[in-house]
């Protein structure tokens, strides 16, 4: 089902900034950040900050990848994540962990907030390319309870209560935008 709560500007500023993150790499994301998935291994972190009130997504503090996910989390603890994000990476709250492949496993990057855990508005979050198209399943933690997924071209949308073990098959491997908060 489509999202009728939507309407065309909405859509279409949402478009804008997806083309816009495409583009460039966020400010404060580490050089070739949108292949780190699969350029510097299998596991990842992400730090965000929160979303702008606009409407935009949360903007990318840092990101890195390591061979296994326990490693991948020890490096927001690194120097390099340290100075990156101004101290910021010692205090982030894991918001969601996404999945290549449905069921909770495969490759797995964690994301992580730097402005607390969700609330009622949450974070924004605009996967890299290589998660945009290899997402298949995500689970929340601490007060992260519900995602909406947005299709890449932002014309569908499907809310979950997380975990959320398959994103069915629109979704699958084609995802643009999503919506993390409590709920």
């Amino acid at each position: 089902m489509f999202n009728k709560k939507g309407t065309v500007g909405l859509i279409s500023a949402a478009a804008a900034v997806v083309g816009v993150l495409t583009a460039a790499a966020p400010a404060g994301a580490a050089a070739g950040s949108t292949q780190a998935s699969t350029a510097q291994g299998k596991h990842c972190v992400v730090l965000v900050g929160k979303a702008p009130s606009d409407g935009g997504v949360s903007p990318e503090l840092y990101r890195n990848c390591a061979d296994t996910a326990a490693k991948a989390r020890a490096l927001l603890t690194s120097p390099q994540a340290k100075a990156q994000t101004n101290g910021k990476a010692v205090q982030a709250t894991e918001l969601m962990t996404w999945y290549s492949n449905d069921q909770l496993w495969g490759n797995s990057t964690v994301v992580y907030g730097s402005a607390g855990t969700c609330d009622s508005v949450g974070y924004r979050l605009s996967p890299d390319l290589y998660w945009a198209t290899n997402i298949s399943s995500a689970t929340g933690h601490g007060r992260c309870t519900v995602a909406t997924f947005f299709s890449r071209p932002l014309s569908y949308s499907r809310t979950f209560r997380l975990p959320a073990l398959n994103l069915g098959s629109i979704l699958n491997d084609y995802v643009g935008i999503i919506d993390v908060r409590w709920g």
